[in-house]
């Protein structure tokens, strides 16, 4: 419960800036995998983007997906995918294959009724062409080109120039993720993968914005003062956005795995496969890279800058000249990435007083509780404290 409170309350303390690295490692991993996979593999793209031939016969008591499937290949032909459609009196067997002419397409229709028990005209056949598939593919590729390029005027506009390319990136990570999953696991891709590709970005664009908005909000003055680097009130923002980011991802991803699970594994539902995988798995890949990627590519980005390396360098090397030795006092990051400590200057020196509140200054102490703190000394050895009523200085005698 008391974590809970914490993620309720933002009070979190994990290093998702510190361990960067990490996250930079297992995500290069996987889009090496992805990559290779789509590169090797290639898609199962469905009929309407390969182009042929679709037979689509109605349920009947006593035949199966198995028997219809069998009759269509007896006729000669290649089946490149057989599924069931729809639920109660309208389920339907979906015969696809490629492209054939009418003469084999006329024998399939024939041994597909036989096999599912109803007349050659119950047998719905169509067909497509490959070039209609290439019109939707293109029209899909120029949505994805409009919506980016307005994404990314938005956050330009709304935020700065570094965080729009950390959006972005972390956008195009999961698409490819998305993509390579998609070839990996060998599903075909339909009209409805493309819609469902095009909603995931949306899921992989919120978390970020939310949390570059907390991080505009904490690096407000951050250069003017020397407590904070770039990288502290990064991963506080995170943290302080986390339970946001839980909350929204299991929402989206519950009904989500509904209907993956439920609806595609165990109703055998098909038509929802190509649709359920995309947004399941683009959904999970955005949760993963607006925490563990764009925050960091964030801070990586802003370090490129000159004023943000330096004063991260000033910050670090005041906290190791006032923590006792190996401890960093104010965060658990020992160092920024690509930030050398220097040892600071007598100018620099910082202490601590007795509530471990740092003060500034050259040898600066706290005073103790209940302590009142001694007078400033005047030049010529005077104290500062205004004289006794009835008395007078002059040349440092009584009067």
């Amino acid at each position: 419960m008391s974590v809970l409170r914490r993620l309720y309350h933002g009070d979190t303390n994990v290093d998702f800036i510190g361990h960067r690295k990490r996250w930079y490692l297992a995500s290069a991993i996987l889009l090496l995998v992805c990559i290779g996979s789509m590169a090797f593999r290639g898609f199962n793209f469905g009929i309407e983007f390969a182009g042929g031939n679709q037979f689509q016969v109605p349920v009947k008591a006593g035949t199966s997906l198995e028997q219809v499937q069998k009759a269509a290949e007896g006729a000669g032909v290649e089946v490149a995918a057989a599924q069931e459609a729809g639920v109660g009196d309208n389920r339907a067997y979906v015969i696809r294959t490629p492209e054939i002419t009418p003469e084999q397409s006329t024998k399939v229709v024939d041994e597909i009724a036989k096999a599912a028990e109803v007349t050659p005209s119950d047998v719905a056949a169509s067909e497509v062409s490959s070039s209609w598939g290439g019109d939707v593919t293109n029209k899909a590729l120029i949505g994805l080109g409009v919506f980016l390029v307005l994404v990314g005027a938005y956050l330009w506009i709304r935020f700065e120039q570094k965080m729009a390319i950390a959006a972005l990136a972390a956008l195009v990570h999961d698409l490819v993720l998305t993509a390579g999953v998609y070839s990996l696991v060998g599903f075909e891709v339909t009209p409805g993968t493309i819609i469902g590709l095009l909603t995931i970005l949306r899921f992989s664009l919120y978390d970020p914005v939310v949390v570059f908005d907390k991080v505009e909000e904490n690096a407000r003055g951050l250069l003017g003062q020397s407590r904070y680097t770039f990288a502290d009130v990064a991963n506080r923002a995170v943290n302080q956005t986390l339970m946001r980011s839980i909350n929204t991802s299991l929402i989206a991803l519950l009904p989500v795995a509904g209907l993956l699970f439920v609806g595609a594994g165990l109703l055998g539902v098909g038509t929802l496969k190509d649709l359920a995988l995309v947004l399941f798995v683009g959904m999970l890949t955005g949760a993963y890279s607006s925490l563990f990627l764009a925050t960091p590519w964030l801070v990586d980005l802003k370090y490129l800058d000159s004023r943000y390396k330096q004063h991260a360098q000033r910050v670090l090397s005041r906290r190791v000249s006032g923590a006792p030795a190996g401890r960093v006092r104010g965060t658990d990051q020992p160092a920024v990435e690509g930030v050398e400590v220097t040892q600071p200057g007598p100018a620099d020196v910082e202490s601590t007083g007795p509530t471990g509140d740092t003060l500034a200054g050259v040898g600066g102490t706290a005073p103790r509780p209940g302590v009142k703190p001694a007078a400033r000394r005047r030049p010529g050895g005077t104290s500062g404290g205004a004289p006794r009523p009835g008395t007078t200085r002059s040349g440092g005698k009584r009067r």
